[in-house]
């Protein structure tokens, strides 16, 4: 079942219905840590990219996938001091979860086809914790887009276990959402996000006072792999294709 999303994004995810499409579209993803240093905890600040071929826009995206160095899993962070539901998040916004459930930021651009012409959506990004359980950790993207149509849209994610050389992954499972009823699907061009303390104040409350204070990031491990810290992106596509993008973070200077 397809979403009307009044005009805004699928953003961490979508792409238009390209009719005919059989590659895959070209994925590139850049990864940087912030600061980066060996030992030290760190913002993970990640850009994707997606393009189709030539002047075609790519399938909608159905998956993603973005996976992390071993030893740099969210559960070693002090990041989402509490939970966030989803229903919460489309009723009232931000307003609706704790302070201490965000855990980054970011933003998104998708791209509508009218015709020979595009117009592209913009929309800011908040990574949230979401709801707590025993046996997994979900994470949630809430994207609002406030030009050219207002929308918001939450995409839950699961983390899971990755192999070698990864040691996580965050599994996106995304809906088909159109810019408009009966209209075309969004196509998503970039995503800018961070996760990590950076820009991030959690409050606690300490002898009845309330104190202010920074989480911790995820630790750059001190001993960097040969070729730097891998990253990568795995996206499935509507029409059966896939495409993968791979990073790798350049050791620090000794």
């Amino acid at each position: 079942m397809r979403l009307a999303f009044g005009g805004a994004l699928a953003l961490m995810v979508c792409a238009c219905l390209a009719a005919g499409a059989s590659a895959a579209p070209s994925v590139s993803l850049r990864v940087a840590f912030d600061p980066d240093l060996a030992g030290r905890r760190t913002t993970v600040e990640l850009a994707l990219r997606i393009g189709g071929q030539g002047q075609e826009t790519s399938s909608p995206v159905s998956s993603v996938a973005l996976r992390l160095p071993g030893n740099m899993g969210l559960a070693g962070t002090t990041l989402g001091q509490a939970n966030c539901q989803a229903a919460d998040l489309m009723k009232s916004g931000l307003k609706g979860c704790s302070g201490n459930a965000r855990i980054g930021f970011g933003s998104a651009s998708a791209v509508v086809p009218i015709g020979s012409q595009s117009v592209r959506e913009r929309a800011t990004l908040d990574i949230l914790l979401g709801p707590s359980s025993e046996d997994r950790l979900e994470v949630l993207w809430f994207v609002q887009a406030a030009e050219p149509v207002f929308g918001r849209l939450v995409l839950p994610s699961v983390v899971e276990e990755a192999g070698p050389p990864y040691g996580e992954e965050l599994a996106t499972t995304v809906p088909l959402v159109q810019a408009w009823p009966e209209g075309p699907d969004l196509a998503l061009e970039t995503l800018d996000s961070s996760i990590g303390p950076k820009g991030l104040t959690y409050h606690r409350q300490v002898g009845g006072k309330t104190i202010a204070y920074h989480p911790y990031g995820m630790r750059v491990p001190r001993v960097c792999p040969p070729g730097g810290y891998p990253f990568g992106a795995l996206l499935n596509f509507q029409d059966g294709t896939k495409a993968t993008a791979l990073y790798r973070v350049p050791c620090p200077r000794r």
